[in-house]
């Protein structure tokens, strides 16, 4: 009977230790992929017209991504008056698969009203939702975005779509 109580035992023994390292394998690698995002990025946005012809020259942005899912942005977009949009805010969240889900609003200061064909822009703000996906390693990622436009009051007068392509800023 002890024989067959010491056999039982370590039967346990040896499940538990398997599960327990099987967990901390999955934790410890869980935080590196759920964290590769924070950071700051030199991005490279492409407009679009969300059918996939390009609209206008790429421009750049900085993106800073923040512990805590948090995250600020700002533009160097050329269809904007100088001091027209501020810098954006916003959160992020993993999902799974080196995966982030990225949603950022910013304050359009004042109403422009450009010759065509700028577009003009009028005071609310811009929302930027995007999917960035880590396709090629943990120092460059590629997005697709969409872009609504409101107006102060939350109506949505515009929309638009991006692409953009980031390296960690080192």
């Amino acid at each position: 009977m002890n024989e067959r109580f010491r056999k039982i035992l370590y039967s346990i023994a040896v499940a538990v230790v398997l599960a327990l390292s099987i967990a901390w394998g999955a934790a410890a690698g869980t935080p590196h992929h759920r964290d590769e995002i924070v950071g700051t990025w030199l991005v490279t946005v492409q407009l679009n017209n969300c059918s996939g012809t390009s609209l206008g020259v790429p421009f750049p942005s900085l993106l800073t991504f923040a512990e805590g899912e948090t995250m600020i942005e700002d533009t160097t977009n050329p269809s904007f008056a100088v001091g027209q949009r501020g810098t954006g805010h916003g959160v992020w969240e993993y999902q799974g698969h080196h995966s982030f889900a990225v949603k950022s609003v910013a304050f359009i200061n004042f109403t422009t009203t450009p010759p065509p064909p700028a577009p003009g822009f009028t005071a609310g703000t811009q929302t930027i939702t995007q999917t960035i996906d880590f396709n090629n390693g943990p120092d460059q990622w590629t997005a697709d975005a969409t872009i609504a436009f409101a107006d102060t009051h939350g109506t949505v007068y515009r929309q638009a779509c991006a692409t953009a392509t980031a390296q960690r800023f080192e």
